[in-house]
């Protein structure tokens, strides 16, 4: 353990000050915390502290993320190895593969859009979980008109996917919601929402996550067309290079991991990032490197690039990161991105978001130069 003494020194040091502290120790802790806590959690300008309107104003300089060429073009090259080879790779799974027995195009995308507007902080597969041959049990928790006319339904289908906890009241008014969108502009079909949108991947994507409130972000509006267009559901050509890898967890991790986006400094924790300025910017810069990755792709010779960036997802974020690149027990020897990411890195962690709102959450524990404040757990 250093103490604050020797932390203070080392902080000295760093920033080029050789100076020792010459005040006694817990004279120089009192003068140290009561600094230390004001600047980090009591008011300012409408903050919850001085830190917090400073971090605004200069967490992107701070973190000053950037992409490396030349991991890029390592990693280009290895998915492209892995998508020529399918045969050599095929314990690699790189797009989700689901039983189509029994049902229709327009039932996988009913099955899909409900699923998809749920697909947060839950697994929809968990304990061997198939909601597209549920389709042929329950074929109304995927019936627009059912659902609208039944809330039971929506808490069955909720039920099934264990979904009902703290989030369940937010996941069933998207439900309804969803369900009455497909009614007014599909005649009750997700599938139809192709036409909708002109066969337009970007239209697909503009609609669904702009201001319908309907559960869809962007991520779930790119996974959504991924699946529709890997499994054959819709088939165009009209803006699949919009598409980009769905940012999250685990593909961020594997974008820190393999080197490919290298922030300045390691992640802050997220007690410190309550207005989730750093992870919006890892998960855009997320986005960016591996799109960057599939343009550095493209230009390969005789490459098996896929058309859109976001058909990757699978490959990076269940194969690689939740298969090998875990949080905290890598499997490093079993990956296939073993000889590219470097020692260095491998145990750096992505950002968690963290909400400021709620009955107990950082907004209610703002204070003054009265001290005290913080959360309750």
């Amino acid at each position: 353990m250093r103490s604050i003494n020797e932390l203070l020194e080392e902080i000295l040091n760093k920033i080029g000050i050789s100076e020792k502290i010459h005040i006694d120790e817990i004279e120089s802790s009192r003068i140290f915390l009561d600094k230390l806590n004001k600047y980090f959690y009591q008011n300012s300008n409408g903050y919850i502290s001085e830190f917090h309107e400073y971090w605004k104003k200069n967490h992107e300089t701070i973190l000053n993320f950037k992409i490396d060429h030349e991991q890029a073009l390592k990693i280009a090259l290895k998915f492209d190895e892995i998508f020529s080879n399918k045969n050599k790779f095929s314990e690699i799974e790189i797009s989700p593969s689901i039983d189509k027995r029994g049902i229709s195009k327009n039932n996988i995308a009913n099955v899909r859009f409900f699923t998809a507007i749920q697909d947060f902080k839950i697994n929809i597969y968990k304990k061997g979980r198939d909601p597209f041959q549920e389709y042929k049990i329950n074929p109304e928790w995927f019936n627009a008109e059912d659902i609208i006319k039944d809330d039971n339904i929506i808490f069955k289908f909720l039920n099934y996917l264990e979904a009902t906890g703290s989030q369940g009241d937010k996941r069933a008014k998207w439900m309804k919601g969803a369900a009455k969108f497909l009614l007014e502009n599909c005649d009750g079909e997700a599938y139809k929402i192709f036409e909708l949108c002109n066969q337009d991947v970007l239209e697909v994507r503009n609609l669904l996550a702009g201001d319908l409130g309907i559960g869809f972000s962007r991520k779930k509006a790119d996974m959504f067309i991924r699946d529709m267009l890997d499994w054959g559901v819709w088939e165009t050509n009209k803006n699949l290079e919009y598409l980009n890898v769905a940012s999250d967890a685990n593909t961020m991790r594997v974008a820190l991991r393999t080197g490919l986006l290298q922030p300045s400094i390691p992640l802050l924790a997220s007690y410190l990032d309550i207005y989730g300025l750093q992870y919006g910017l890892t998960d855009d810069k997320t986005q960016e490197a591996w799109r960057y990755v599939w343009n550095l792709w493209k230009q390969l010779p005789d490459n098996s690039c896929p058309p859109a960036p976001a058909s990757m997802d699978y490959l990076i974020y269940k194969s690689i990161g939740k298969k090998n690149c875990l949080k905290n027990a890598r499997k490093c020897s079993k990956c296939i991105m073993d000889d590219i990411c470097p020692e260095s890195k491998r145990k750096l962690k992505s950002p968690k978001a963290i909400s400021i709102k709620g009955m107990t959450g950082w907004d209610s524990g703002q204070t003054d130069e009265g001290g005290g404040g913080g959360i309750m757990s």
